[in-house]
């Protein structure tokens, strides 16, 4: 069964919803600063929804590089008896991050011998 576009497309999602609010607060900004008029009394509902888009971009990049970096530092576990202890552990990092991941983990579990 293949994962949802959101699992599939974490990181690119994360830093576009980024970006999208980076770039809403900085023109919502411009246009205040400057005058220029361009979003009239909107400018101020704008930096709001900016921030607020900015803020949710930060957390869910910052959510999938703690589950990268948890994954990576299991990945990095040399011992059979150990890594199947935290086996559960990974698959479920596994079920939450993007399918490459999945098969990294498959090619760990056939290096250590786990089916």
């Amino acid at each position: 069964m293949p994962k949802p576009f959101y699992v599939e497309h974490a990181p690119e999602i994360a830093i576009l919803v980024t970006l999208v609010g980076a770039v809403l607060s900085v023109w919502s900004l411009i246009d205040l600063t400057l005058n220029v008029g361009v979003l009239d009394d909107w400018a101020y509902w704008t930096i709001v929804i900016g921030l607020i888009v900015f803020v949710i971009g930060i957390y869910l990049l910052g959510s999938y590089l703690k589950l990268t970096s948890q994954f990576d530092r299991y990945m990095k576990i040399p011992s059979r008896a150990e890594f199947k202890k935290e086996q559960d552990e990974v698959e479920y990092l596994v079920w939450r991050l993007p399918s490459r991941y999945g098969k990294k983990f498959a090619e760990k579990k056939q290096e250590l011998g786990l089916k």
